[in-house]
């Protein structure tokens, strides 16, 4: 006869070896990812915008997404609470499309969302700016036909560490010249204008006429808020395009 303490390890041995086949543990829930994301990221004031999101299952009800100006400091809930202009509870739904309205005064703001409104934290972001003077949302030089194509910058999150590596996705229009950039510039920095931009780069890297592709950065040394910026040109160009993003120690 088998003895009562081989006969139960090999049960348990046996159970504990079903359960990783069938895969039934169950992933913590920090684990499980959020995030937000727009289809592009300059809008005329009062302009609908469209905010793509994804959330845990484990945050409650009352979790929620909201324009907070992009001047605010990030990571309090309470903080942002004070400052949304507006903002909407996603209501324990994990995955979906938020319409919002562009505030009335142009300038940087953020789709910030969190896992609570009472005492919680932000979870993520996502930029972007109002411009007054914009036509349909879209850089001048593509809605003046001279470039063929869509524009856009997308990482793969939102908050890096000092010195971490920065892998971007670009799509870019046709006929851009050879000397096309995309560089990381301070977000105080004004939008628009190549040759400010150009000034206060911290570094940066030629398109070399690809339509598509990857850069590698490493994020600046210096805590704060942060541009990958797309360009036409090298030499007095417009700024086209542009993601925000944040670096913590």
């Amino acid at each position: 006869m088998m003895k009562k303490g081989p006969l139960v390890l090999y049960l348990f041995s046996m159970l504990l070896a079903t359960t990783l086949l069938l895969g039934t543990f169950t992933a913590p829930a920090y684990a499980q990812t959020s995030d937000l994301r727009l289809e592009r990221h300059s809008f005329r004031p009062g302009e609908e915008i469209k905010v793509h999101f994804v959330a845990s299952t484990n945050y409650p009800a009352n979790a929620w997404v909201g324009i907070v100006p992009s001047h605010i400091p990030h990571g309090d809930e309470k903080v942002n609470d004070q400052h949304d202009i507006s903002y909407q509870y996603l209501h324990k739904r994990t995955q979906g499309t938020l319409i919002f309205r562009a505030p009335a005064k142009p300038g940087g703001y953020d789709f910030r969302m969190h896992n609570t409104d009472n005492m919680g934290k932000e979870i993520c972001f996502v930029g972007f700016r109002v411009e007054a003077g914009m036509g349909q949302g879209t850089p001048d030089p593509q809605k003046s036909g001279l470039y063929q194509g869509a524009t856009g910058i997308t990482l793969p999150k939102n908050t890096f560490k000092s010195g971490e590596k920065i892998t971007l996705r670009f799509q870019a229009p046709a006929g851009l010249a050879d000397n096309a950039w995309i560089g990381i510039i301070p977000s105080r920095i004004s939008h628009g204008s190549e040759a400010v931009n150009d000034k206060h780069d911290i570094s940066y890297e030629y398109i070399n006429g690809r339509r598509s592709g990857t850069m590698t950065f490493n994020a600046p040394s210096s805590p704060g808020s942060y541009d990958f910026r797309m360009h036409d040109t090298d030499n007095n160009g417009k700024e086209l395009d542009y993601i925000k993003f944040e670096v913590r120690r």
